[in-house]
């Protein structure tokens, strides 16, 4: 979901990111909201908005009406505006880049940062960081000196208050282009580009089919799984559904979609299956799954083959070693010493009872 960038601007505000003050209006607004000189922009999610003229400086509240109404009907890459936010223009001393998304190659977040905002984005220097240490203050200072920036309280606390928002938030992408320095050293978000995982803001929208069997999927991995899928049949599984929750979802996710699968009828077993993930964590996920198979009614008793691996995958499996002693759930539980080849002959043999 790519949000626009006043609803950007406010989860940065959530996370403690100062943003100008400003407003959202309506065609039927009269006047202009804020003090000049004041910024109009277009509300369309799309870029580059005030080289295609959806944004303008007016400088006398006598030019709203006319700036506001050609905004109005400017229609950017085939965007026509429903809301415009007016805002007070801001002086800076500079104007810089940042963001935070991941990588696909190597499947980490990365940290952009350049010290000119703008144009200047092409040149910004990228810092891979690892999701679980995060960005703590020494981080924060070897990526700014990597970048050409001193070091200030404020840039950290900013660089690090997007992190926050970035892995909370489950973000694709958390970018502020220009990120305004004021006289005082302090900084003020200038614009937002804010997308976030449609699997995590809709769970109910991940790619869900039944399938008539009676051995219930979740599966981890968009092409793994459909390779998992033809393991199972080949061993002889009748698979009743296919689901897949690659990313690093919520728990919360993963419990809506383990109780959806598990609602089906009939079902003789519960694969849970993906390869080693790099940057999903495995004893969320995993939490999630437990949530969602404690609201399942009947209780299942059928067998629950779980094979995973990557990041806190021992503490996971600890976590549901406990759950079974407890709660009496039938679960075997493999890791990467298992493949998941193995592990679909295994919930084949269980499920059907063979030997």
């Amino acid at each position: 979901m790519n949000l626009l960038e006043h609803e950007g601007k406010a989860l940065l505000a959530k996370y403690g990111i100062s943003i100008p003050k400003g407003k959202l209006i309506t065609p039927r607004t009269k006047g202009s909201p804020i003090a000049t000189p004041a910024v109009i922009k277009s509300q369309v999610p799309v870029g580059d908005r005030g080289r295609k003229g959806g944004i303008t400086v007016i400088h006398k509240k006598a030019e709203f009406a006319q700036a506001a109404s050609r905004i109005w009907d400017t229609a950017i890459d085939g965007h026509i505006p429903q809301h415009l936010l007016v805002e007070e223009a801001i002086t800076s001393t500079s104007e810089r880049y940042i963001s935070l998304s991941y990588d696909t190659t190597t499947r980490a977040p990365t940290l952009a940062i350049n010290a000119k905002g703008g144009s200047g984005t092409a040149k910004a220097s990228l810092i891979q960081l690892n999701i679980f240490i995060g960005l703590p203050d020494f981080l924060a200072r070897e990526a700014l000196v990597a970048a050409g920036l001193t070091p200030s309280f404020p840039l950290i606390s900013t660089l690090q208050n997007l992190w926050q928002l970035f892995v909370s938030e489950k973000a694709i992408l958390a970018e502020i282009n220009p990120l305004f320095e004021l006289k005082d050293g302090s900084f003020v978000a200038g614009d937002a580009k804010v997308v976030l995982d449609d699997h995590v803001v809709a769970p109910e929208a991940r790619p869900y089919v039944q399938l008539g069997g009676d051995i219930a999927i979740l599966a981890s991995g968009g092409g793994a799984s459909m390779i998992n899928l033809d393991a199972l049949m080949k061993a002889g599984g009748k698979p009743a559904n296919y689901v897949e929750y690659s990313g690093n979802p919520k728990s919360d996710v993963v419990r809506i979609l383990t109780r959806q699968v598990l609602s089906q009828p009939n079902l003789k077993g519960c694969w849970v299956v993906g390869g080693t993930a790099n940057f999903t964590d495995i004893y969320e996920t995993l939490l999630g799954f437990v949530e969602g198979l404690r609201s399942v009614k009947p209780r299942p008793t059928y067998p629950i083959v779980i094979r995973r691996d990557g990041p806190r995958q021992r503490e996971a499996f600890a976590m549901l070693e406990k759950v079974a002693k407890e709660e009496g759930f039938n679960f075997h539980l493999y890791g990467p010493e298992t493949p998941m080849s193995e592990s679909a002959t295994t919930i084949v043999k269980l499920a059907y009872q063979q030997k």
